[in-house]
């Protein structure tokens, strides 16, 4: 199809796809002969033809006269799609736009207003700043809302002025919510005016107030947020909470010990239960900073918030922080209560106590190892060993037959951690463990072995009949760097068990000798990836020089995993012959592969990437593109403009599109 007649006649098919590909064919025409076509085409009622549509105008270079032309279908008050089309297409045009864009920010009609507002805000160009305030005096409040909100995604903190002065004169609560909202992303911390003060009288605006106050505010506003703490709305509550956090995190030392003697005055009063009513842990950010102002109060009442926020994982740290705060009355009236509490609390009351490391909580310890829930033994067991109970050393051995595995594990680990206090009972029980006729039990026994040192019981261990008790016993050798256990390992090299075979090559590069290079190389025609990744890397770290060599060996058939290792390894080597084994896999069927070694091609040498540059912006895989699109960025300028203009005219993905289009306007 090549003439204009045959497209009109195709653009008149009630095929979508017939329509769609006659819309391709306007491309490269002049567009003063298929500007009416393609922007009747934007109405069209298919989303695929008026995107392609948008494509093909976007790409024909328009004039501002024609750029006019477009932005009258902003008036199309039928025809949604056509006005989303046009506003689409004069939005990827950017700041080739600006001219015929502010234009019409004094249209006659508040919908043209609203949408051109709305387009300015898309582009993001400081051009439009000024714009942008003069419609702040619109008499629509919908535009004036618009271009506040606009201006504080621009990003000028020194439009904060007006924004004020527009809130003063627009009355419109609607208007006041986005100019706040917009004032709370501008503004650095600092003295807050009066006129954002003064709007906290109203209850409507309050919560925007706290809220804006919260990103905008120095210690001056500390008095007002005080008083929005017993405010009658809890979101306003809840935002005041909240701001003052905000405030107290980023003040001074000095500002920070007035804000705490204020709050310390509302201990014993009414308004710690109102707070402590404001807690919701799904509200993670709001609980943080609730945690923390009553931990400033330091009222007994929050002792009960601060153990439901101690069992979530997000507000643990500011919980046990807040309770040590509280000291031993604190942690007493904790234990006072776990008799009567469900399995959650006595768990966190549990963990509690050993990190608290609070000797009052002995007995309750004692007793929770033979809770019948197993996250509170496990709690317990762990309690023991912080507070090194040696006394308990027999509940804890009968947990290591515990039905459950993390309690198991816990034990474990709690005895490991007796062993300075206690160095005869923890042999006692790793001998008698040792010898069971239960695997995990030996494994457990590998484990306490390394904590007492005892290399020749571990060099035992490595022979057990248990695939899990050699593995363990020869991770254990390797964290105690016995090198007279260098034999054992080669033996553990070639175990049945690749798990096994891991852990020896492991294990070898920690405690092994360049004596050990043969083998490990043996090793690297191992029929599981792993273990030749293990191997290199041992190799790398007992003998760098040796590296090469080694890649050199796996590298023509590794993929997946084992490259990517490879690839790690010779960004560490650095060096021309690194490097050119590097550049050999931009050709792999792996996008993973390709799309590490151009970010080390990057790194190490960024003039590489130009003669692979055409090839990989093409690549089928758009996370190779993008990778490829990020590197070429780094070029010299003119250069990357080049390569990143012609990516962009043949790129179809939206989003490596936007992406290109902004990497471009960083060469600006």
């Amino acid at each position: 199809m090549h003439s204009l007649l045959d497209i009109q006649s195709a653009l008149q098919s009630h095929d979508e796809e017939v329509r769609r590909k006659a819309i391709q064919d306007l491309k490269g025409m002049p567009l003063q002969k298929t500007c009416t076509l393609l922007l009747t085409s934007m109405g069209d009622e298919s989303w695929r033809v008026r995107k392609e549509a948008v494509e093909v105008f976007v790409s024909s270079d328009p004039d501002e006269r024609t750029i006019d032309g477009l932005l009258e279908l902003l008036r199309s008050e039928d025809n949604a799609g056509l006005r989303n089309s046009a506003a689409e297409a004069v939005t990827r045009l950017g700041e080739r736009a600006t001219a015929s864009l502010i234009r019409l920010v004094r249209d006659s009609d508040a919908d043209v207003r609203k949408f051109v507002i709305d387009v300015m805000g898309s582009i993001s160009a400081a051009v439009f700043i000024p714009p942008l305030l003069s419609a702040l005096q619109d008499a629509d409040v919908n535009v004036a809302a618009a271009a506040a909100e606009h201006l504080g995604n621009l990003g000028d903190a020194g439009v904060v002025e007006e924004l004020i002065r527009a809130i003063v004169r627009n009355t419109s609560d609607f208007f006041r919510f986005s100019a706040l909202a917009a004032i709370g992303k501008l503004a650095v911390p600092a003295p807050v005016p009066d006129e954002i003060k003064q709007l906290a009288r109203q209850t409507l605006l309050r919560k925007a107030v706290y809220e804006c106050l919260g990103s905008i505010a120095d210690e001056s506003a500390v008095a007002l947020l005080l008083d929005g703490l017993s405010v009658r709305q809890k979101s306003s509550r809840n935002a005041a909470l909240l701001a003052l956090y905000r405030v107290f995190s980023r003040s001074t030392p000095a500002a920070r010990q007035t804000i705490e003697s204020s709050l310390q005055m509302f201990k014993g009063g009414d308004l710690v239960p109102i707070l402590n009513d404001s807690f919701d842990p799904r509200d993670a950010s709001l609980s943080e900073a609730l945690v923390v102002i009553l931990d400033i109060i330091g009222d007994k009442r929050s002792v009960d918030l601060f153990l439901h926020a101690f069992a979530n994982e997000r507000l643990s740290r500011v919980a046990v922080k807040a309770l040590k705060h509280l000291g031993s009355d604190g942690i007493d009236t904790l234990i006072s209560r776990y008799s009567s509490v469900d399995e959650d609390s006595r768990t966190a009351i549990c963990t509690l106590i050993g990190e608290c490391a609070c000797r009052n909580g002995s007995i309750i310890i004692r007793e929770a190892l033979c809770d019948p829930m197993p996250h509170v033994r496990k709690a317990a067991v762990t309690a023991a060993g912080k507070l090194r109970l040696s006394d308990c050393i027999p509940s804890i051995v009968r947990l290591l037959n515990d039905t459950d595995h993390d309690v198991r594990n816990a034990a474990v680990s709690c005895l490991q951690s007796m062993v300075l206090i206690d160095r005869s009972g923890i042999q006692a029980v790793a001998n008698q463990i040792g010898d069971s006729n239960l695997a995990e039990q030996r494994k457990n026994a590998a484990i306490l072995f390394a904590a007492l040192g005892e290399g020749d019981r571990l060099s035992l261990l490595v022979k057990d009949e248990d695939a899990l008790v050699r593995e363990a016993a020869v991770t254990s050798i390797k964290k105690l760097h016995i090198t007279e256990a260098t034999g054992t390992l080669l033996i553990a090299l070639v175990d049945e068990n690749p798990d096994v075979r891991i852990a020896a090559a492991e294990a070898l590069g920690e405690v092994g000798d360049g004596d050990v290079i043969i083998a490990l190389n043996h090793a690297l025609n191992d029929e599981d990836s792993w273990v030749q990744c293990a191997a290199l890397k041992s190799i790398a770290r007992i003998s760098p020089g040796a590296t090469i060599h080694a890649i050199q060996t796996v590298f023509p058939h590794a993929e997946g995993l084992l490259m990517i290792t490879c690839l790690e390894l010779l960004e560490q080597l650095g060096g021309d012959q690194s490097l050119e084994l590097v550049e050999q896999t931009l050709d792999n069927s792996d996008a993973d592969v390709v799309t590490l070694a151009l970010s080390i091609i990057a790194r190490q040498a960024i003039d590489r990437v130009t003669r692979h540059a055409d090839r990989l912006l093409s690549h089928h895989n758009k996370t190779v593109r993008a990778s490829c699109a990020k590197a070429v960025a780094q070029l010299p300028t003119s250069q990357a403009c080049r390569l990143l203009t012609h990516a962009l005219e043949h790129e179809e993905n939206d989003q490596i599109r936007i992406q290109l289009q902004n990497l471009l306007k960083g060469f600006a």
